[in-house]
């Protein structure tokens, strides 16, 4: 009897699948295999709730950043519309009037002006002015409010050169400034014939060298050019003196001049042109 249910059960190991048993053998493979991420494929049914997030998200970010360059520009409409915006006063400080008046003409900035429009041009306003004012050596300029404050150092003024009635400053670089005077100021020397520029501006730089005290014991300085020295000066002297001397050498040689001044009582002529020599004034 067992024989025959051993054979019986030998008999069935060996007889081919059911169609429906092998069904459940590939079912349990893949549940098998399915454990591990990598073998398993996404339906596009479970990435669809993913998809409609993202692209709700997408959408409100747009809208977000739509609604924002909207209100900013509309701030920005406003802003240039209001008075706020724009220049309502000049100021200039550390010059005179006239020089006040030229700072403003050659910056080019206007009352209505927009202020956006000066920030955003500071830079081309400054070498604008320092090109076309001679006598200004900085320039900052201060927005405060409507307000564009001009705030001026003024190159160092070594004279002013006189030409028919009105007086041009001179600087220590010398550069002649276009602003004409009425009168010159301060205790700076007077410049006449000066028709060569480049002899007036070699003679501005050597009067730069001199102590503050010789510039202002000068009165006036006259070209006088000869066919043997070219380079011929005159000066009078506050004192009543008068100095003969050549641009190139009038700085080292006028040092010597209240030396030469202080053994003299009488009014002299000193000759600087070829060593250093005083006669007296007739």
């Amino acid at each position: 009897m067992k024989k025959l249910r051993r054979s019986k059960f030998k008999s069935q190991d060996n007889d081919p699948l059911t169609p429906w048993e092998k069904a459940q053998q590939e079912r349990k493979k893949k549940l098998k295999w399915g454990k591990y991420q990598f073998f398993k494929k996404k339906r596009i049914g479970n990435k669809l709730p993913d998809l409609v997030k993202q692209r709700k998200s997408i959408l409100k970010r747009h809208l977000v950043c739509n609604l924002l360059i909207f209100f900013l520009l509309g701030l920005v409409s406003l802003y240039l519309v209001l008075p706020i915006s724009k220049v309502q006063q000049l100021k200039v400080s550390g010059t005179d009037s006239l020089t006040d008046a030229a700072v403003i003409k050659a910056s080019g900035v206007r009352k209505g002006n927009l202020l956006i429009r000066v920030m955003l041009n500071e830079k081309s306003i400054k070498d604008e002015v320092r090109k076309q004012v001679s006598d200004v050596k900085k320039l900052k300029l201060v927005i405060s409010g409507t307000t564009v404050n001009y705030k001026v150092s003024e190159s160092p003024i070594v004279g002013y050169v006189a030409k028919k009635g009105k007086y041009y400053s001179l600087n220590s670089l010398g550069k002649v400034s276009k602003i004409a005077r009425d009168q010159a100021q301060g205790n700076s020397p007077l410049y006449y014939q000066f028709k060569d520029q480049k002899k007036l501006s070699s003679l501005a730089k050597q009067v730069a060298r001199l102590s503050p005290n010789l510039r202002s014991a000068m009165s006036e300085i006259h070209y006088t050019p000869t066919d043997v020295n070219g380079e011929k000066i005159k000066v009078y002297m506050n004192d009543g003196n008068e100095v003969v001397a050549t641009i190139s050498t009038f700085a080292k040689k006028m040092a010597y001049y209240p030396d030469i001044k202080s053994k003299n009582n009488n009014k002299i002529l000193v000759d600087f042109e070829v060593g250093a020599y005083s006669y007296p004034l007739k």
